[in-house]
């Protein structure tokens, strides 16, 4: 188990602040150190509020490839134990898969810290099985939704009722835009139990730089307008529409940054389409390296069929990056009225093109890209949270 600092520690327990016990298993580990950073943020920021610990599960692929490994520095009490799950099948049963993986560390950490509340990230399994856990413990459960956690999974029969039970057993949901929040309310959860908590940006890191230094630094063509995909490559991204956006702006090139199964078929698309020479492929990168990327490009192309509240787009804007974006989720809450931004109907490529050449005409100044964002801080995101923490609790002022 990570240790806290112990002077914190005590601080803290002799303040007899809020004692919150996080469970999830979206939290870098050993494997992945750079994966889930908006949780990574989110619970560095709320521990100088409350007494936080956490259990973190770590799929058992993840935690095999971990062991050995060095464990990212938390501040607080980390504990992870291997979340062991059939892979490729009987998803219904991941839920009984994940309590029983977590039930013994989540014991351990109600022991040593007595926490008021549970908190739980994503739907399911993670709040599934957290709200048994908090049942037994005798706590209320928070569960904080992200996105396709409940956009994409309850489109799947068995896991529905699951998710939906999950929703209607919490004390309190908390989500990160308005339509998640109307997501949430369709499945089952009361509307007096939703609330909204907008993630926060590290505005220290997304901020605007010299753009030809960072293209030079990172080994990228210092001429033309350079386009920026961030994500997953994966289905619900749709990043193929990048590309093909690449292709009718001919003096452009784009950077595709991360990794997914669709890779090789991206990569083929390129060529077919005679591109390869204007794609470039940065695979997953750290997140500083993602903000000197932003603050290299001049358009994020966000092309997802589906989204929560994506951190991209708040991330691309407080570095100074205009984006281009389907209208999907909670993008228009954080584009509409953006005079650096454009909304575009879902799906329709050529829209999506207008909109990436109407922006790069536009030449807007990093500056005041950066200005405009209306970027808050993880530290104003979890003093939201921790408000709705208290609140479960019984202990709001």
């Amino acid at each position: 188990m990570e240790q806290s600092s112990p002077q914190s520690a005590e601080t803290n327990r002799a303040g007899g602040v809020l004692g919150v016990l996080a469970l999830t298993s979206q939290y870098p580990n050993p494997a992945q150190p750079g994966a889930a950073s908006f949780n990574r943020q989110l619970f560095a920021a709320l521990a100088k509020l409350c007494r936080l610990s956490l259990v973190a599960p770590t799929p058992w692929p993840l935690w095999l490839r971990g062991r050995g490994a060095g464990r990212p520095a938390a501040g607080f009490p980390v504990r992870r134990p291997c979340y062991f799950y059939p892979p490729g099948f009987a998803r219904q049963l991941h839920g009984w898969c994940y309590y029983f993986s977590a039930r013994r560390a989540v014991l351990a950490a109600a022991r040593a810290s007595r926490p008021d509340v549970l908190l739980a990230t994503w739907a399911y399994p993670d709040g599934w099985a957290g709200l048994r856990l908090a049942h037994a413990l005798g706590l209320p459960l928070v569960l904080k939704l992200h996105g396709s956690d409940v956009n994409d999974q309850p489109n799947d029969p068995r896991r529905r009722p699951l998710i939906e039970a999950a929703l209607a057993g919490a004390a309190a949901v908390v989500c990160p835009s308005q339509a998640l929040a109307q997501r949430a309310r369709e499945l089952g959860a009361a509307a007096a139990k939703v609330f909204v908590a907008p993630n926060g940006v590290d505005t220290a890191l997304f901020q605007p730089r010299d753009k030809a230094a960072c293209r030079r630094e990172l080994g990228l063509a210092t001429d033309g307008p350079l386009l920026l995909f961030v994500g997953r490559l994966v289905e619900v991204k749709q990043p193929w529409l990048a590309i093909e956006a690449l292709g009718r702006l001919p003096e452009a090139r784009l950077i595709m940054l991360g990794e997914g199964p669709l890779r090789s078929r991206l990569a083929a698309q390129a060529a077919q389409a005679g591109l390869a020479g204007r794609v470039f492929w940065a695979g997953d990168q750290p997140h500083a390296q993602v903000a000197r990327f932003m603050a290299a490009a001049d358009c994020l192309c966000l092309t997802s069929r589906a989204e929560g509240s994506p951190n991209v787009v708040r991330e691309a804007l407080a570095a100074g990056l205009p984006v281009a974006a389907f209208a999907v989720g909670g993008v228009p809450e954080l584009l509409t009225g953006n005079p650096h931004a454009a909304l575009v109907t879902p799906g329709d490529a050529a829209a999506l093109v207008r909109a990436v050449a109407s922006l790069l005409g536009h030449a807007s100044r990093p500056t005041e890209v950066a200005a405009a964002s209306g970027a808050l801080s993880w530290t104003d995101s979890a003093a939201t949270l921790f408000g709705v923490l208290r609140r479960a609790a019984g202990k709001a002022a």
